[in-house]
C-alpha cells in the first residue's frame, strides 16, 4: 500500500469528511480531521495561490509525512506562533526588513536525538512533532535541518489571510498546539495544482477542503462570541 493510499484509507474510514456541506461545516470538520491526525487541503481563495496540506504538527506520523511529500513540492514547513519561535531561539532565515512575504520563514532545523540523515519521513515526522510539543527546549534542535519553520502572525487570519495563519486557526478549532505541518498540493506533473482542480484532489485523496475565507468568517463569528480571540502566543 502507498503512503497517499494509506491515509486515504485512515481518513475514510474516520468520516472526517461527513457533515462538511457548509462553511462552518468545513471548519468543524477540518478541525476534526486534524485532531484525528488526518491532513485537511487550504484552498487560498483570497490570493488565489492554490491548495496547502495541513497536518497538526502533534500528530505528524511517519505514513501521514510520506504522503505530504508524495502529493507536494517536497519542501515541508511548519506554521507556529512567533513567541513559540522566539523561545526555541530559531530566528528568521532573512531580516525582517529584508523579507518580502507575510509570514517569515525561519532557520530550518532538525530534531537532535532520534533521527539519522533527517530527510526521511520519520525523521521530519519525528521534528515536525517536536516543534509541536510544547515541552521542547531550543536545544532540542539542530541548525541547519529539514524542516522549515514558518512565523505566523499572531492574529490569524483576521490579521493576514495566509495558509500559516489559516493551519493555526484550524489547530485552534481542532483544540490542537499552534502548530501545524504544510505542504503545497502539486499535480501529478510536479507543478503547482491551481484552485480549479483542488476539489478532485480533495476527493481523491479523501481530504476535507476549506476555504480560507470560510476560516474567515469563523474567526470573525467566534470574535465576536470571545472578543479579542485570536491565535494563541
Amino acid at each position: 500500500m502507498s503512503a497517499g493510499t494509506g491515509v486515504v484509507a485512515r481518513i475514510g474510514a474516520a468520516g472526517a469528511t461527513g457533515g462538511a456541506d457548509t462553511a462552518p461545516g468545513r471548519v468543524a470538520a477540518a478541525g476534526r480531521a486534524l485532531a484525528a491526525g488526518h491532513p485537511v487541503l487550504v484552498d487560498d481563495d483570497v490570493a488565489g495561490s492554490g491548495g496547502t496540506l495541513v497536518v497538526a504538527a502533534e500528530r505528524c506520523t511517519a505514513t501521514t509525512m510520506a504522503f505530504l511529500v508524495q502529493v507536494s513540492s517536497g519542501l515541508v514547513y511548519v506554521a507556529m506562533t512567533p513567541a513559540r519561535l522566539d523561545e526555541l531561539r530559531i530566528p528568521p532565515l532573512t531580516a525582517r526588513h529584508c523579507d518580502p512575504s507575510p509570514s517569515a520563514v525561519a532557520v530550518s532545523v532538525d530534531l537532535r536525538t532520534g533521527v539519522t540523515t533527517g530527510i526521511s519521513a520519520k525523521d521530519r515526522a519525528g521534528t515536525v512533532r517536536a516543534l509541536g510539543d510544547p515541552t521542547s527546549r531550543p536545544g532540542d534542535f539542530v541548525r541547519p535541518g529539514h524542516v522549515l519553520p514558518v512565523r505566523a502572525r499572531s492574529g490569524g487570519v483576521l490579521e493576514e489571510p495566509g495558509p500559516p495563519e489559516a493551519a493555526l486557526d484550524l489547530c485552534a478549532a481542532a483544540g490542537v498546539q499552534p502548530a501545524a505541518a504544510l505542504a503545497t498540493a502539486v499535480t501529478d506533473d510536479g507543478e503547482v495544482l491551481g484552485r480549479g482542480g483542488l476539489a478532485a484532489f480533495a476527493r481523491r485523496h479523501g481530504l476535507v477542503l476549506v476555504r480560507i475565507s470560510e476560516i474567515i468568517d469563523w474567526r470573525r463569528r467566534e470574535s465576536s462570541v470571545r472578543p479579542g480571540g485570536a491565535v494563541a502566543g
